[in-house]
């Protein structure tokens, strides 16, 4: 699965800034999501890499954006196919998957024009033999899982990613700088857990 993400209003934003953002994140990501062909940043702030399964890619890419959060803001393109290594030493890869990647990724980037779908960030076009035939549910899925995110405020974003990272409710509130109440307040009333299962969910997908 070829995963490819770009920074959301790159042009109006600090690029240097951006750029040593995604830097600072990339080693951590890739240790702690297995990949095939590990995340790099490329031409333009983009970032390539490859994983086993959808399931791995889509992990990956929300363990990005909550470690980016308030910071930079990606939208991804996920390709399901083969990937052919032009160039080890260079990184340069070809095949069906990176077409697909970029098809996904610039039909979500025309979605953000549209009032109806703001807050989609993610793109999937999956030509395995290992898309299932529901494969239009798992887009669904992965569309609602980010318009969901994208209504929650900073202080819930972060307690969704201590939610992922496995934190009890003291020890998340403790990260957070809040009191335990405050941050099961925020699990309940932004319904945390039911998002935080969603994302689980989806990252099992193979």
């Amino acid at each position: 699965m070829a995963l490819l993400a770009d920074i959301v209003d790159s042009r109006s934003s600090d690029r240097v800034t951006a750029h040593h953002a995604v830097v600072d994140v990339l080693s951590q990501v890739n240790q702690e999501h297995p990949t095939l062909h590990p995340l790099r940043v490329t031409v333009g702030d983009e970032l390539q890499g490859v994983y086993a399964t959808l399931g791995a890619a889509l992990a990956a890419s929300w363990r990005l954006r909550l470690l980016l959060e308030g910071k930079v803001e990606l939208r991804f393109g996920l390709g399901g196919g083969d990937v052919r290594v032009i160039d080890a030493q260079r990184g340069i890869q070809d095949g069906d998957a990176w077409w697909r990647a970029r098809e996904a990724i610039d039909g979500i980037e025309q979605l953000a024009d549209d009032p109806q779908y703001l807050g989609v960030r993610t793109g999937i076009i999956d030509g395995r033999d290992a898309a299932t035939p529901f494969a239009h549910l798992t887009v669904t899925s992965a569309r609602l899982a980010d318009v969901r995110f994208a209504s929650l405020r900073t202080g819930a974003r972060t307690s969704l990613r201590l939610l992922l990272e496995g934190l009890d409710n003291r020890r998340a509130a403790e990260a957070a700088g809040i009191s335990a109440s405050a941050n099961s307040q925020r699990v309940r009333t932004n319904q945390l857990r039911v998002l935080a299962d969603a994302i689980e969910a989806l990252a099992q997908l193979p």
